[in-house]
């Protein structure tokens, strides 16, 4: 089932929107994975039930008609608390909604729940969740991935078509291809950030989780849009459009020294090698390309990541809103007792190391010379879609960890990341694809600024060679 097959069997009148949704709910409150920190039962049905009235007055109906969607939980929804996973805001309701709510709202979805995710988005497993960790539908002694960890799983179990997660370094395209489904990172600015708890301003991008793309289009078209409340969205309009890519003599780059790069489970190379040849069988024109400072990228998101997490994350204080302790002698214990009971382990070194990085004692050295080598890395992949429509590489370089194996190694949340972090740091589009069934590698389409169309459109024409055999 996709989003088109569903609301046609709402107009076919085969189901109603009430009853699709009180089948969606009973599977989240069947949920064995810890993938959900908030269901909305009545407020879904409710709605539901206003769609269904909608339908029977003949009245238009939205590119998401009756479509439940389950939103990570740091996405802001007046109908549902918002804790980013986390002691600090376990019982903080917004007052107002986020842009892509609306946005979603207006297309006349449902929102479901929301999902389960790493505290504060900083995580690669779901472990560093304050409501615990998720578990990995395929395997459940496996992680999901994180930061998205609930909002992939959501999808993996086919508890809901499509669901909504953020991308700071991965933290959808990760869990996404841990999960064996489609993660779509946009261009840096296509879609609102207004709403959406801030883990690292220039890095995060809302994005999307689903099992083809033609629903990871319809929702991409839904979410995007320009607005004023975010002054680091686009000002123009983007239309994706569905076309029929031929890979027939387009120059595809792809990465010829991963091996070099990062230390790669021999899994994820065999799959991405089936992946290139896949292309090739599709009459692409592979062209071999050397990334060279691809091996600091995930150092220089540490760098770039922490000093943005020190300074977003100063606003929880648990005085204007948020966790406060109980017992406390002073202001400067109240505020100190409140921050270090309120953030989890892993919060709390992100901060600090941020803290050092904007160190005014040498003059933030380290996150100066952090920003020089980002600005290196987005010239070397510029220079490659100087001649090439796109780039591909594998999504992730190892296969999910056991839940558990890596809770004590801080460094472990970094090491799948580095393809999919330079991405990030260069504000470009990726879109991770399954190359087949189960725990396996994946493939991701990288492409320049805004050529998000490009790449949706690339990975369908790559799904359904896959699906033709």
């Amino acid at each position: 089932m996709n989003i088109s097959k569903t609301i046609e069997s709402y107009k076919s009148k085969d189901i109603s929107v009430y009853e699709n949704t009180l089948k969606v709910i009973e599977k989240l409150e069947s949920d064995d994975t810890n993938a959900y920190i908030n269901i909305d039962k009545d407020n879904s049905l409710n709605r539901a039930k206003e769609l269904d009235e909608k339908l029977k007055r003949n009245e238009h109906l939205g590119k998401l008609f009756g479509i439940a969607v389950a939103v990570k939980d740091n996405i802001s929804y007046d109908k549902m608390p918002t804790t980013c996973a986390s002691k600090m805001l376990e019982n903080y309701k917004p007052v107002y909604n986020a842009t892509v709510i609306e946005n979603l709202l207006k297309e006349d979805a449902i929102i479901v729940a929301k999902t389960n995710m790493d505290e504060f988005a900083m995580g690669g497993s779901s472990e560093t969740s304050y409501f615990g960790p998720v578990k990995n539908p395929l395997d459940k002694s496996l992680i999901p991935g994180g930061s998205s960890s609930g909002s992939a799983v959501s999808v993996a179990k086919g508890d809901v078509l499509v669901s909504l997660g953020t991308d700071t370094g991965g933290s959808v395209r990760q869990p996404a291809s841990y999960c064996n489904i489609i993660g779509y990172k946009p261009t840096y600015s296509m879609i609102s950030r207004y709403g959406v708890v801030s883990m690292a301003n220039t890095l995060d991008q809302v994005s999307i989780l689903a099992k083809n793309v033609e629903d990871i289009r319809i929702v991409a078209s839904v979410i995007s849009s320009k607005d004023e409340k975010d002054m680091t969205a686009r000002i123009s309009d983007y239309e994706f459009v569905k076309e029929d890519y031929d890979f027939k003599d387009k120059k595809i780059a792809y990465v010829e020294n991963e091996e070099e790069i990062y230390k790669i489970d021999q899994v994820v190379v065999k799959d991405y090698h089936f992946a290139l040849n896949k292309l090739k069988e599709l009459g692409a024109n592979l062209i071999p390309v050397r990334l060279n400072y691809a091996k600091y990228a995930n150092e220089v998101y540490n760098v770039v990541m922490s000093s943005e997490v020190s300074s977003n994350l100063s606003r929880f204080d648990g005085i204007r809103f948020g966790y406060q302790t109980d017992e406390y002698k002073n202001m400067e214990e109240l505020f100190i007792k409140n921050r270090s009971e309120g953030f989890g382990e892993e919060v709390q070194r992100r901060i600090a190391l941020g803290t050092l990085y904007l160190s005014s004692d040498d003059d933030q050295r380290i996150y100066k010379q952090g920003l020089k080598l980002r600005n290196l890395i987005k010239k070397e992949l510029e220079e490659v879609f100087e001649s090439c429509e796109m780039l591909v590489t594998p999504t992730t370089i190892d296969l999910p960890d056991k839940l558990g194996e890596n809770v004590d190694d801080p460094l472990s949340d970094f090491k799948s990341d580095g393809f999919n972090v330079i991405v990030n740091l260069s504000g470009m589009c990726g879109l991770s694809m399954p190359v087949r069934k189960g725990i396996s590698g994946s493939i991701q389409f990288v492409g320049d600024r805004f050529k998000d169309n490009d790449i949706i459109n690339a990975a369908e024409r790559f799904e359904r060679s896959l699906n033709e055999n």
